[in-house]
């Protein structure tokens, strides 16, 4: 059975359009895995390297995980920390935890020791399923760990535990928490994010709807780990879910074509890798017809490099843990460059001033607040006030506009923004203007002192080798592009830009540079 709720598709501040049905399936998440193994059981769930595994086999395996919670408890195994490797162990072991009526919190294997114990002690796991490395790293901190009372090894066959797998010991409802996501936590601690049954089966439908994913879909998964919600969204329609663990982009490129991946799901980091390719012009995609990445932006320069390589657009997202995760995402038939697209199936999204909470105008630059069925719970063990008001808005702490059709142009973190002689500027704004000359490889801008203004912009710059052109001349020119308050009144030219993992520029680490100079 399936659920259907009409909702529009709309923004805040653009025309509505005609609202079109949206349907998830009946019961706990792991009844998407089910219901695919019940339709398609012969169908390959996931392909990694020379292994193929069917959703029946998948299924069979959950099941397994289930009666090895049932039998290790003898009750609901209430929190289960799960490694998202990128692994085909992975799925099994997260929908054999909801399957035994437990939560799965989903953890990093890259965090570092005390991190990870952090998130682990956050969420109150009571077992931990990780790759073998991280077993070990976990190891010496147990007795930091009170509730954690075991740690099994992702990819080991569990031992039946001689419960029941197909039993819930109570029954699911919507609304109950069926996964624990922790965020990034770039701007302090990882936060525990609470997520319905709900959450997590309606984003999956949202995102299916929003990339055109079914059951005909093969989805390449080129990325460092293994997203729920990718692998969510292929499992709701019963698609093929290719991994690529290697690193480079052209194995990645090789590989869909081998595999006849019609979608192509990255990092934004590899595809700046890939765009400096001295081998990009020889690459090609013989049968993906969607190529998207998320987490942060792609510089207008790059998306236009692999679109025109491999004649696709290039699609952008946006979201985060507190939205399930995909929030907006272009759209395949109407892509808009540079955006993040619109909001979702049954979501909206509006601009608001982040002092004032006042609802912007189209093009107004201001925090970003989403409202939808996907939106959080709450956090876990969290003392200060919830981002989600009274309303159901969710006030993300992003910057952005929403363009006159709804669009979402995503820029910086609220705390990255500033104010020049009055004008709240964003960085990020700032810097596409400068990426935009063809003397410039790569920069940044940060808010700097200024004796005048109290903080200007200040550009941080890497020259394209040969480049003719010197600082000034580029820094005149671009400023004749911006507003007073963007104008970049302080420069300095750098041998590379100091960016996350993510891709992110490294703000605070240029920030500091300010300090110390």
């Amino acid at each position: 059975m399936t659920r259907t709720e009409t909702a529009p598709l709309t923004t805040e501040t653009s025309p509505e359009p005609p609202a079109l049905p949206l349907r998830w399936a009946d019961g706990p998440v792991d009844a998407l895995l089910a219901d695919a193994a019940r339709a398609h059981p012969e169908r390959v769930a996931i392909r990694s390297g020379a292994a193929e595994i069917s959703y029946a086999e998948l299924d069979a395996a959950a099941t397994g995980w289930a009666r090895t919670l049932h039998g290790m408890f003898d009750e609901p195994p209430g929190t289960v920390a799960v490694a998202q490797a990128l692994d085909p162990a992975f799925p099994a072991v997260y929908y054999g935890i909801l399957r035994a009526g437990g939560t799965a919190a989903v953890v990093n294997p890259w965090l570092p020791a005390p991190v990870l114990a952090h998130v682990l002690r956050l969420s109150k796991a009571r077992l931990a399923v990780v790759p073998p490395e991280v077993r070990d790293r976990l190891l010496p901190l147990l007795d930091t760990l009170p509730d954690l009372r075991r740690v099994l090894v992702l990819g080991e066959e569990p031992a039946d535990g001689g419960g029941d797998g197909d039993r819930h010991p109570a029954a699911t409802a919507e609304e109950d928490r069926a996964v624990i996501l922790f965020t990034s936590g770039s701007t302090g601690v990882p936060k525990a994010v609470r997520l319905s049954h709900r959450n997590i089966k309606v984003n999956a439908a949202q995102m299916a709807a929003a990339h055109r994913v079914d059951s005909s879909s093969t989805v390449l998964l080129h990325l460092p780990i293994y997203h729920p919600m990718h692998m969510n969204t292929a499992v709701s329609v019963a698609a093929t879910q290719v991994l690529c663990t290697s690193q480079r982009p052209a194995d990645a490129i090789e590989l869909a074509n081998r595999t006849g991946a019609t979608h192509y799901y990255t990092f934004p980091v590899r595809l700046l890798e890939l765009a400096a390719d001295p081998g990009l012009p020889d690459l090609h995609l013989d049968t993906v017809t969607l190529m998207a990445s998320g987490g942060t932006a792609v510089p207008p320069r790059v998306v236009r490099a692999l679109a025109d390589t491999f004649g696709l657009p290039l699609l952008q997202g946006y979201g985060m843990c507190e939205t399930s995760s995909l929030a907006s995402s272009d759209d395949p038939d109407a892509p808009r460059a540079g955006s993040v697209g619109l909001a979702l199936n049954g979501s909206r999204i509006r601009i608001v001033d982040p002092e004032s909470g006042k609802v912007l105008s189209a093009h107004d630059i201001g925090e970003i607040q989403i409202h939808g069925p996907h939106v959080m719970q709450g956090y876990l063990g969290h003392s200060g006030p919830s981002p989600v008001d009274e309303d159901g808005w969710l006030s993300t702490g992003d910057m952005g506009h929403l363009d006159e059709d709804g669009y979402l142009f995503m820029f910086d973190r609220v705390k990255d923004a500033f104010r020049c002689g009055g004008e709240l500027v964003s960085p990020t704004a700032v810097e596409r203007r400068l990426d935009a000359h063809p003397a410039v490889r790569d920069c940044a801008v940060v808010a700097g002192p200024d004796p005048a203004l109290g903080t200007s912009a200040v550009a941080f710059v890497v020259f394209h080798d040969g480049a003719d052109a010197g600082i000034d001349t580029v820094l005149a020119a671009v400023n004749a592009e911006l507003t007073e308050g963007q104008r970049i009144r302080r420069a300095e030219v750098v041998a590379a830009i100091p960016r996350l993992a993510t891709g992110k520029v490294a703000r605070d680490e240029l920030r500091g540079r300010l300090v110390g100079a």
